[in-house]
């Protein structure tokens, strides 16, 4: 995948750079502070990413958003920006962008962003969206409005925790954490976060191995398979059961 950042403040954009290469997932990341530039760059590159700030040169932000859109680009945005004027956050989700960052922001918030962006981005893939896939994106947009829904005091996202648990469930056991960052598609920071926190819990156990050469490593293996509990279906079944005639009378 790749992300173009547009940003006239070279420190702001240095920041942005940095924190995209330590989460490592992305290919390749272009940059500029110019609108003109910036419409070169997606018309040239398929761009699967951009984050976006409301002030930039030759332009606003907001205008280079509804030329994408008018332009019927499936590129998606994430607006970086010290404006929070109402009427501006409100525009730009209108514009259907991903997210919205106000102007300064923690690590922990970016982070949690390009993991929203990523989870529209996986799920979009699909051809036939559903129900759940649906339900999943108001969770999600839930998790923004409360400031991210979190697992824990140790800051956790409980829609990257179901997404790594589901992409387990996927892998033969026992399994690395190469591996399961290559299927979640999150970076082995992310991932040894969750896996940490599902050691802790008693979800996963852990084995280190020792080669003859080369330095050891662990696999991980789950306990036990974890299916989400469809209440609205036990609901039903408990309803049903009130309704049907009792054999002894």
């Amino acid at each position: 995948m790749d992300v173009l950042i547009i940003e006239d403040d070279p420190m702001v954009e240095f920041i942005h750079r940095n924190y995209l290469e330590k989460l490592n997932y992305f290919q390749n990341i272009y940059s500029t502070a110019s609108q003109t530039q910036a419409i070169a760059y997606l018309n040239d590159i398929k761009i699967q990413l951009v984050l976006l700030d409301i002030h930039i040169k030759e332009g606003n932000g907001l205008e280079l958003l509804k030329l994408l859109r008018n332009q019927h680009q499936n590129t998606e945005v994430i607006v970086i920006s010290a404006a929070n004027e109402a009427h501006t956050v409100k525009e730009a989700f209108h514009l259907g962008i991903v997210d919205y960052l106000i102007k300064p922001f923690t690590f922990e918030r970016f982070e949690s962003s390009i993991e929203k962006f990523l989870n529209h981005y996986h799920t979009f893939e699909a051809d036939k969206i559903y129900q759940d896939n649906i339900d999943h994106f108001q969770k999600i947009d839930s998790g923004w409005l409360e400031g991210e829904v979190k697992l824990d005091e140790k800051g956790l996202s409980e829609i990257t925790y179901q997404h790594i648990l589901d992409a387990i469930q996927e892998l033969e056991q026992p399994f690395t954490i190469q591996e399961l960052a290559k299927c979640s598609q999150f970076s082995h920071v992310s991932v040894r976060k969750y896996i940490a926190y599902m050691e802790e819990k008693g979800l996963l156990t852990s084995q280190q191995i020792y080669t003859k050469v080369g330095r050891p490593y662990k696999v991980y293996k789950l306990i036990k398979k974890l299916r989400p509990v469809d209440l609205s279906f036990l609901i039903f079944v408990a309803i049903w059961m009130t309704r049907m005639p009792c054999p002894c009378r």
